[in-house]
């Protein structure tokens, strides 16, 4: 809404300065992801890679030798004894079943409940 006051009165001596300053500060936060990031990944290393004491486990042997028996389990039986007759008359087919009536079959009513 437009403002149609014509008699106010401004005083043009006044200079008004607006100082706008931008900072970027996602380098700086980017570089902290990074290098924690770098951190940690130097740490693991250091936890592979970095035992200069000697082995953790101990893999010489106890003894000079070692000696592995491996017996293989019983062979499954492999004869199936199936005695076929043919000889034999086939079964005879049997007869369907008849179907059920189409109609219900009336039934008579139940007795009525009483009392004791």
């Amino acid at each position: 809404m437009a403002d149609n006051d014509t008699t106010k009165t401004y005083d043009t001596t006044k200079t008004y300065v607006r100082d706008t300053r931008t900072t970027e500060g996602s380098g700086a936060s980017m570089a902290l992801i990074v290098g924690g990031l770098v951190v940690a990944v130097g740490f693991i290393l250091w936890l592979v890679f970095g035992n200069t004491g000697g082995s953790v486990v101990d893999n010489t042997p106890a003894a000079g030798t070692t000696n592995v028996t491996v017996e293989p389990a019983a062979p499954a039986d492999s004869t199936t004894n199936v005695t076929i007759d043919a000889d034999e008359p086939a079964a005879e087919p049997v007869a369907p079943v008849e179907p059920a009536p189409a109609e219900p079959v009336e039934t008579a009513p139940a007795a009525p409940a009483t009392n004791p």
